[in-house]
């Protein structure tokens, strides 16, 4: 199982906007991209979060979308 953040980057305070559970790296994927369709979907393929979940324990990619800056989290559940 996969924790899912994501928060929206306001000057300098980081700001909660949505959290989720998924069962597989690939359902976070998606997860990320239904509420951020506007991201850069090359920026959250499958192999790049499994490979930085497995180096750092997450993932961790700030992303503009919609004119907005935000921080996209990935982590395995423990």
């Amino acid at each position: 199982m996969f924790r899912i953040a994501i928060s929206r980057l306001d000057d300098a305070r980081i700001v909660p906007e949505h959290r989720e559970t998924v069962l597989s790296v690939d359902e976070a994927v998606r997860a990320v991209l239904v509420r951020l369709p506007a991201a850069d979907p090359a920026a959250f393929s499958g192999r790049a979060v499994q490979d930085s979940v497995n180096r750092v324990n997450d993932f961790r990619r700030d992303v503009v979308a919609d004119g907005r800056g935000y921080r996209v989290v990935i982590a395995p559940m423990m």
